[in-house]
């Protein structure tokens, strides 16, 4: 049996708005993703989580380790590394990279 309209407006009525959640457990959710996710994948999902990948908190430790998929698909990870260098704004603690790197990304790192 299909959902009529009613019934599709009352269920969007008891949903919860997931856009007036705090910014601090929004951002906090979005860390628990991977650097690559978040530079390339969470800003398109709607301008509250694009304000929240740009807010420089959220570069402050940026681990991004080389997978197998990475290996076989042979993915450009110096692209989102520097990006997520560029949105820490100078404020980048820690940085852990695995699998990949030139001297030319860690002079771009030190540099930043």
């Amino acid at each position: 049996m299909a959902s009529t309209s009613s019934e599709l407006s009352m269920a969007m009525k008891d949903s919860p708005n997931w856009l007036e959640m705090p910014h601090d457990l929004m951002a906090n959710i979005l860390q628990r993703l991977g650097t690559k996710e978040i530079v390339k994948s969470a800003p398109r999902v709607c301008t509250t989580w694009r304000r929240i990948c740009k807010d420089p908190a959220m570069w402050k430790v940026i681990v991004i380790h080389k997978s197998i998929i990475d290996l076989i698909k042979d993915y450009d990870l110096e692209t989102p590394t520097k990006q997520a260098i560029d949105l820490s704004c100078g404020e980048l603690i820690d940085i852990s990279i695995e699998g990949f790197g030139t001297d030319s990304l860690l002079e771009y790192i030190v540099t930043r």
